[in-house]
């Protein structure tokens, strides 16, 4: 059994880890961020239509930009804070998580599906980021594991 400080000092890391937030005003910033990396999406589809050569690199760039924007404004502060808005706050990214994991594990058999009808030889597609997706889940499971042990132990 581990010591008790030592307990303390895992669920005093894994609180400051998770209950970080960014000021109110940065729901504007990502916002910003957000609608500034769509507008370079819609200009990389137009560099493609040109044929420039790193279309696609800008493309990535712009779509990692627009995660990070929202990002952002997933984890601001709203301008009250309150326990009612952190359980819903924990309960939202608990069901995005749910749906984004049974979206992602589904959509190739749809696309496949949707292919088969119109070409003679389909194969199925998607799902290169499952890995991403294991990984995820294997962390909220470890730091689930490990949080309810430190506080059953208390």
């Amino acid at each position: 059994m581990e010591p008790k400080a030592k307990q303390e000092g895992d669920i005093e890391k894994i609180d400051k880890f998770t209950g970080y937030q960014l000021p109110n005003k940065f729901k504007i910033v990502g916002l910003v961020v957000f609608i500034a990396s769509i507008l370079s999406i819609i200009t990389s589809l137009k560099l493609y239509m040109l044929d420039i050569k790193y279309h696609e690199l800008f493309e990535r760039i712009a779509l990692s930009v627009s995660v990070i924007g929202l990002l952002i404004i997933s984890i601001s502060r709203e301008k009250i804070e309150d326990e009612l808005i952190g359980k819903i706050r924990m309960q939202s990214y608990n069901y995005a998580v749910i749906v984004t994991v049974l979206i992602y594990l589904i959509l190739p058999f749809i696309h496949f599906s949707i292919v088969s009808i119109f070409s003679s030889m389909p194969k199925i597609e998607g799902s290169k980021g499952v890995s991403v997706l294991g990984v995820l889940l294997m962390s909220q499971i470890f730091t689930f594991r490990k949080l309810k042990k430190a506080y059953n132990e208390e």
